[in-house]
């Protein structure tokens, strides 16, 4: 490996990602940010460090420096969008866009990219009319045409399916797997629209195929991960010694697979007063956590058993508390629905044994399904195969179970489906366990139904005979299933 050079002013954030050390990249990141170093365009490298590393605050400071230092380039502004939507914040991310439009109307990049952060802020009408101008410019635009399938509806016979449907027919080698599947994704949306579900099927099936070409999945490092979470923290820690950690009841988390509604959740509990919520795709907790990476079941049980002032346990916790402050500010509660809430539950619940912790279950044949026919953005690798999706789905429920055996009481479990029937009742119980304002939450809950309600209970009907291969994999995983 070849080391940075000394003289570099970015060698110690070199250094961090060398070690693969997230706590040591966004101290390396925030020591750049806060100096007074002209680094121009290199702050794209200090603002792409600290997305992997998942330090939202910084990744905005770098970005600002990057617009500051290298105005006159638009990439800077597309940086500093992108650092905005990281942190949720799609509003101030379409102001930073909007200037670059308005100089490059026909831009199809920049309309893609203005069209995501509409579909965010649920303005679909907008968001089809930006898509519609990135197709104008390339008929086989695979993200154009998927953007353009979340913002409408289709109707039978249309122009759009149509010309959807010959730019599928139309690519060729020259297209890459991705691209191929991206299009079939949305036909299959297409074709759920207009009812024709045998169709739709089809094409998930012929999209996930070219989609995993392009993004391989390794199952076994990934069981191996859990296996080792699992081995550190054991059942001899249940009822430890609370008094480690750090003393805070405002962090809420939400554990959940996709397509189990954990974000539409956090908005609707969000809408109490001074409440916020942490976008989905935030790593947070897993940065503030990385500390407790070099520390063995013996470590932490030895902290637990003598803990004193300034151990690791309390540091973890203060720093995850400092970072979500600096996104949310002074709210009286949070919700942090991250993806990565099954991987931390074990540190998050003896750094922080005041919080608390939603799971939410659904029926493993709609799950996986609904998994299966979405093409998930940000990287989820193992959702294009029906064996990766229930084996990655089982270590989910046994990475719950585990925190749910070790932190008693600190539990409430939800199903799916009893949020889409019942949902006024079923949110004002969340809300309750949480310590949130239940009338605000239920209003908030009506007005969003619609978003819930497109992932119906039962969808992994509407798949006809391609449901089979994902019972079977589920079956293999180890669920038991009803009529199985």
């Amino acid at each position: 490996m070849l080391q940075p050079r000394q003289d570099d002013p970015l060698a110690a954030l070199q250094q961090a990602v060398a070690h693969e050390d997230l706590q040591a990249m966004s101290q390396a990141g925030r020591a750049l940010v806060m100096s007074q170093a002209k680094l121009g365009p290199r702050w794209s490298e200090v603002a792409g460090v600290m997305n992997e590393a998942g330090d939202i605050a910084c990744l905005l400071g770098a970005c600002h420096k990057l617009v500051e230092q290298v105005p006159d380039d638009p990439q800077s502004y597309v940086w500093l969008a992108s650092a905005y939507a990281k942190g949720g914040d799609h509003r101030s991310a379409l102001q930073t866009l909007q200037p670059l439009l308005k100089a490059s109307p026909r831009d199809p990049g920049l309309n893609r990219r203005v069209g995501r952060i509409l579909l965010d802020l649920g303005l679909k009408e907008e968001a089809e009319i930006v898509f519609r101008t990135a197709l104008d410019a390339n008929g086989l635009d695979a993200l154009a045409w998927e953007g353009l399938s979340r913002a409408v509806t289709f109707q039978p016979g249309s122009d759009d399916l149509a010309e959807l449907e010959q730019a599928r027919i139309s690519a060729n080698e020259d297209i890459s797997s991705r691209d191929r599947g991206i299009l079939s994704y949305a036909l299959a949306k297409a074709y759920e629209d207009i009812g024709e579900f045998d169709i739709a099927s089809r094409r998930v099936a012929e999209a996930a195929a070219f989609y995993r070409a392009s993004a391989p999945f390794d199952m076994d490092q990934h069981q191996e991960g859990v296996r080792r979470i699992l081995e550190v923290y054991d059942s001899s820690f249940t009822g430890a010694n609370q008094e480690a950690g750090l003393i805070d009841s405002r962090p809420v988390f939400i554990m959940a697979p996709p397509s189990c509604g954990a974000s539409w959740l956090a908005s609707v509990l969000a809408a109490a007063p001074a409440v916020g919520a942490l976008p989905r795709n935030n790593s947070l907790f897993w940065m503030s956590g990385s500390p407790l990476g070099d520390q063995s079941r013996e470590h932490i049980h030895a902290v637990l058993e003598a803990p004193r002032e300034g151990n690791v346990l309390t540091g973890v916790g203060m720093d995850y508390l400092t970072y979500t402050q600096e996104i949310l500010g002074d709210v009286r509660r949070w919700i942090d629905p991250s993806s990565l809430n099954e991987m931390s539950g074990g540190a998050i619940g003896l750094c922080l044994p005041a919080a608390r912790f939603v799971r939410i279950r659904r029926d493993p044949l709609d799950q996986a399904w609904s998994i299966l026919k979405t093409r998930f953005v940000r990287a989820r690798h193992w959702t294009y195969h029906p064996d990766d999706i229930a084996r990655v789905l089982a270590l989910h429920n046994r990475l719950v179970e585990r925190w749910e055996q070790l932190f008693p009481g600190r539990f409430l479990t939800v199903r799916y489906e009893d949020l889409l029937a019942d949902p006024e009742n079923e949110v004002r119980r969340i809300a309750f366990f949480a310590g949130i304002d239940a009338d605000a939450v239920t209003a908030a809950a009506a007005q969003r139904m619609k978003a819930l309600e497109g992932d119906p209970a039962g969808v992994h009907e509407l798949a006809g005979k391609r449901i089979e291969p994902v019972r079977e994999a589920l079956i293999r995983a180890g669920f038991t299933l009803g009529g199985a």
